[in-house]
């Protein structure tokens, strides 16, 4: 996966090597960028910028639901203003239960992995592993990694195991595959958006993915007090609406939560008005009702 040329722009990706966000990120870019492996994925936000300017991250799944610390990240001014929503790619997701070579089921104490890896298992979890302590970390291949670690007080990498990709074991000598397909439901997938410094910089697409026609709005209602109708965003828009997420907003008044709207065309605009135009007049209507808005992304 690192057999990019030299001048490929870089691209950041929740790290190390092996993650479910590097595989989905090599699906759709191959060889045309440089991949830039980040510990968190706060740290894919916060390093894009002119020298790199794509990252790629997690933001729903099909068993799990919305990726909160995406979402989390996505109430930033910065998003918006800077850094942009360009695409989206799914990724079918498929678990396994990773130990280091010679540890069996019943040694197992401790499993390690991304909250969203342990909440896509919870039946696996709960039927062969229900005395286990559930330990999140900051990505699956980090967990992985972490089993080749010597012991240290509280953490024993012989009673312990990691919920991941199998990839994982051809990178990692020592690890290998206890049980694999562990993950709810048989269409585990992951949504991931890709992400740029600017919007007008130019995706590096292997193959460029049809226009999807979509676009991301975040919305802040007012500060006046009283209870806010969200049905008045709806009908300021206009547009019909894939999913509205909700998160405690950044500013000082106390439970005042900002909004998330993905909107997308229907059919062909009126008059022939381009999609980027259509999201921006929404935008527009939106700000004339005293609804602070901003763009993160169309694509």
């Amino acid at each position: 996966m690192e057999t990019a040329c030299l001048d490929a722009p870089p691209l950041a990706f929740l790290g190390p090597p092996g993650t479910y966000s590097h595989q989905a990120a090599f699906d759709v870019f191959g060889d045309s960028v440089q991949y830039v492996a980040k510990q968190t994925i706060a740290d894919v936000f916060e390093s894009l910028s002119s020298e790199l300017p794509f990252g790629i991250i997690p933001q729903e799944n099909s068993t799990n639901g919305s990726v909160i610390e995406t979402y989390n990240l996505l109430r930033c001014r910065a998003i918006g203003q800077d850094r942009f929503v360009r695409g989206e790619t799914n990724m079918a997701i498929n678990h396994s239960l990773v130990v280091r070579q010679n540890v069996k089921i019943e040694d197992i104490e401790h499993v390690f992995s991304h909250e969203q890896a342990l909440g896509q298992c919870k039946v696996f979890l709960k039927e062969y592993l229900p005395r286990a302590s559930l330990v999140p970390t900051d990505s699956t291949a980090s967990a992985a990694r972490a089993l080749l670690d010597p012991p240290s007080k509280g953490f024993d990498p012989l009673r312990s195991a990691a919920i991941c990709s199998t990839i994982v074991t051809s990178l990692f000598h020592g690890l290998e595959v206890l049980h694999t397909g562990i993950q709810d439901g048989e269409s585990n997938t992951t949504r991931f958006y890709v992400i740029s410094h600017g919007e007008d910089v130019l995706v590096p697409w292997t193959t460029p993915p049809p226009s999807q026609m979509r676009a991301l709005i975040r919305v802040l209602p007012p500060s006046s007090p009283g209870a806010w109708d969200t049905s008045q965003a709806i009908k300021i828009v206009n547009m019909p609406i894939s999913r509205i997420d909700r998160r405690p907003s950044l500013c000082s008044k106390t439970f005042r939560d900002v909004y998330f709207l993905e909107v997308y065309a229907d059919g062909p605009h009126e008059n022939d008005i381009p999609w980027f135009d259509c999201v921006n007049q929404a935008v527009e209507r939106l700000g004339q009702a005293g609804l602070e808005s901003t763009v993160l992304g169309i694509w």
